[in-house]
């Protein structure tokens, strides 16, 4: 499959992925912003690989081939980063008392992947597993943003329509953190910190997450002490 049509496949992929998914062949043409003779070839390439299903009732889903995948996916994840990441981040969430999550890129979205919630406060953040959000907003999105490589970030700047983030991801960067307040739960508040790779790539974003309220009483605090647990991780994962 040439490069231009692996793009466009992809994106159809994770078109049928959102919730709810587009339920007919030119709704996800119509979405994906292609012909819907070009959706229709794609798709068929895919289906003979069983990444899609399309039932009599012309609709398309997401095929069983992906949920091996997916599993494997999972378990990888699991062993490579949260394995290494879980006691730290229950060492983090019981000195801050706040929620403490570990979140993955997933295209141009951000994908919690563990979340270790405080017991101090009857008043926290929980957010299932596997949760997924623009990466362009909140912390947890924004830190991961800001190692992408240049064509990544390029798509996510046209996607977000927010020229101006490249500069407030350059700042991100710089300081070696992300804040944000209010951008995906109202009332929420999050200090996220990078994990990279031995390269200098992004691993994953560790976060530290609570009421607006309790997280501005000290940002600086909570940054050194996010920055300083996803550095642990990071020589933890690499072993």
């Amino acid at each position: 499959m040439p490069e231009g049509a692996l793009q466009r496949a992809v994106e159809l992929l994770a078109r049928l992925g959102q919730e709810p998914a587009p339920g007919t062949v030119a709704e996800l043409a119509g979405d994906a912003g292609m012909p819907t003779s070009t959706a229709y070839r794609l798709l068929a390439e895919l289906e003979a690989h069983g990444l899609v299903a399309r039932g009599p009732d012309r609709s398309v889903a997401l095929g069983t081939r992906l949920v091996a995948l997916g599993r494997s996916a999972e378990a990888g994840l699991q062993e490579r980063l949260v394995t290494p990441a879980t006691a730290l981040m229950e060492e983090l969430s019981h000195q801050v008392g706040e929620t403490v999550i570990l979140s993955a890129p997933c295209g141009l979205e951000a994908i919690m992947l563990h979340a270790v919630e405080t017991e101090r406060h009857s008043v926290r953040l929980s957010y299932p597993s596997f949760r997924r959000a623009p990466m362009h907003r909140g912390a947890s999105g924004k830190v991961l943003a800001a190692y992408l490589e240049a064509v990544e970030l390029e798509r996510l700047v046209a996607a977000a329509e927010r020229p101006a983030l490249v500069g407030e991801l350059e700042e991100i960067r710089a300081r070696g953190f992300a804040f944000t307040a209010g951008e995906l739960d109202p009332g929420a508040a999050a200090v996220a910190a990078p994990v990279l790779d031995r390269r200098g790539r992004i691993l994953a974003g560790l976060s530290i997450a609570g009421p607006e309220q309790r997280i501005r009483e000290d940002v600086e605090g909570a940054a050194a002490a996010v920055v300083e647990t996803a550095q642990r991780i990071e020589r933890a994962q690499r072993g």
